[in-house]
């Protein structure tokens, strides 16, 4: 994600060292694996590997891995990763699963009929108690507040916040810094390839885990095995703001979709009106005037813009229809309650994205142009979509850096790309986007919305059996919604 030119060689230094002459030392230099029984069925390891692949003869650390056996014969190890950045071993117990992603117990239990389920965890990012989480003193600021920000004091603010966070990241890191990239964990799970005795990766990957994919295609296109995608991030636009186009055009048509789905529910706050309309109606007053909220508060543009940017993802449709029936009856309340915009952490989850997106940020000045062509292609509430990703990363300056770039498409075997029509997570277009530049690549679409392959039992017998027969559904097949279907219900 970029800015003019903005990032186009902000990887330079990490590619200083030829690709190839990494890529061969992560082969030659695996750490073996020593595992150790650590509790909910889990067997453990720790991969040693460089600090930086850019330096692989320098420094040296460890990664965190775990594996589920299988229960069945095993065909080998699947590698998984379900999204982030965040720790990745810790889905695999059965305390953490059971709470943040309730489907998953159903899907590890498919996949361990015939595979040892193995997750490493990214850099800086592990269960708590291990050892290797980066806590960072200093809150970072909240995803959505260029959404409430009015004025440029309060951008300036949004961007001082960021910074302390970064810095106190850095301090906590110390050298680990270097390596919170996604073209580094790349290097890592090929070393885990090589310690797992494999010749090719075979690998699923969810969310943020479809990044470490896009860069393992990159680095090491010769050992990739079966690979599935779900809900992939578009690292392939260089440009920020070609980049958050097809973010802001999936946005203003998830406001059609919310429209239709409200259309159709018997308990929907807004059925029998044409809740887009409504939603402008909403727009129009805050436009005026605050809009005024129980226990006498008030809620002004940007407050009621973050709460539409929560509320337009499915699982949120029926909390946001609410908010906006309750608002235009005179108590907007809701936007700043159920709607209100999460706050910062203190872990390197952002600034892992950001060294991954967003090395290089548009100035201030710069930003102002791209909104105003945002505000052009998609009027209603796609143009939130550049405030909303840019401030992930506002005043963040300086980590280590894996920009976009296109991926080559070569020497790859076939791989499995799922799409949701209603992903406006990592946006269904940026998606499509990546699977049309791989001719190795077979698209399965889908009704629901971001990451639903634990969740829809069509998306989940197609995926398991490319993963197991390496089968690719037919082109065109399409997965009907199912996880939509209970939504209001």
């Amino acid at each position: 994600m970029n800015r003019p030119r903005l990032i186009a060689l902000g990887v330079a230094a990490c590619l200083a060292v030829p690709l190839g002459g990494i890529a061969l030392a992560s082969a030659r230099q695996p750490s073996g694996l020593v595992w150790k029984d650590c509790g909910d069925g889990l067997r453990c390891a720790e991969l040693v590997v460089p600090v930086d692949w850019a330096d692989p003869a320098g420094p040296r650390t460890a990664v965190h891995v775990a594996k589920l056996p299988a229960t069945g014969k095993s065909r080998g190890p699947l590698v998984v990763n379900f999204g982030g950045p965040g720790t990745s071993t810790a889905l695999l117990r059965r305390k953490t699963h059971a709470d943040a992603q309730p489907e998953l117990p159903g899907l590890l239990a498919e996949l361990r009929r015939d595979f040892d389920v193995v997750a490493l965890d990214p850099r800086g990012l592990s269960e708590p108690g291990g050892g290797k989480q980066v806590s960072c003193a200093e809150p970072d600021a909240s995803v959505y507040g260029l959404l409430v920000a009015r004025t440029k004091q309060d951008w300036d603010a949004h961007a001082a916040r960021n910074a302390a966070h970064q810095a106190s990241c850095r301090a906590s890191a110390g050298s680990a810094w270097r390596g919170l990239t996604a073209w580094n964990v790349a290097h890592d799970l090929d070393a885990l390839r090589a310690a797992l005795a494999q010749d090719k990766l075979v690998y699923a990957g969810n969310s943020y885990g479809t990044v470490y994919a896009q860069a393992y295609l990159e680095l090491f296109p010769r050992r990739v095995g079966r690979m599935s995608f779900d809900g992939t991030a578009d690292h392939t636009r260089p440009e920020f703001e070609s980049w958050v186009r097809d973010a802001a055009l999936t946005q203003e048509r998830q406001l059609t979709r919310f429209r239709d789905w409200c259309a159709g529910r018997t308990g929907c706050d807004l059925r029998g009106t044409d809740a887009g309309r409504a939603w402008d109606e909403l727009v129009a007053r805050a436009r005026r005037a605050p809009l005024p909220a129980s226990a006498g508060r008030t809620v002004h543009e940007g407050q009621l813009h973050a709460g539409a940017i929560k509320g337009l993802n499915p699982a949120r449709w029926p909390e946001l229809a609410t908010a906006i029936r309750k608002a235009l009856d005179g108590d907007a309340g809701d936007f700043l309650d159920e709607l209100r915009p999460d706050e910062g952490g203190g872990s390197v989850s952002q600034d892992s994205l950001c060294n991954d997106f967003m090395p290089e940020l548009p100035t201030y000045e710069q930003f102002q142009g791209i909104e105003s062509r945002l505000r052009q292609l998609a009027p209603r509430v796609g143009w939130l979509e550049g405030r909303f990703q840019l401030g992930r990363c506002w005043g963040r300056s300086g980590g280590a850096a894996w920009a976009p770039r296109p991926l080559p498409a070569r020497d790859l075997p076939p791989l499995l790309f799922v799409i949701g029509e209603l992903d406006n997570n990592t946006n269904h277009r940026g998606q499509a986007h990546v699977a049309g530049r791989l001719p190795a690549a077979r698209v399965l679409w889908h009704g629901d919305g971001h990451a639903a392959w634990a969740r829809n039992t069509c998306l989940r017998r197609h995926v398991h059996a490319y993963l197991t027969t390496g089968a690719l559904p037919a082109p065109g097949t399409r997965c009907p919604g199912e996880a939509i279907r209970k939504v209001g219900t």
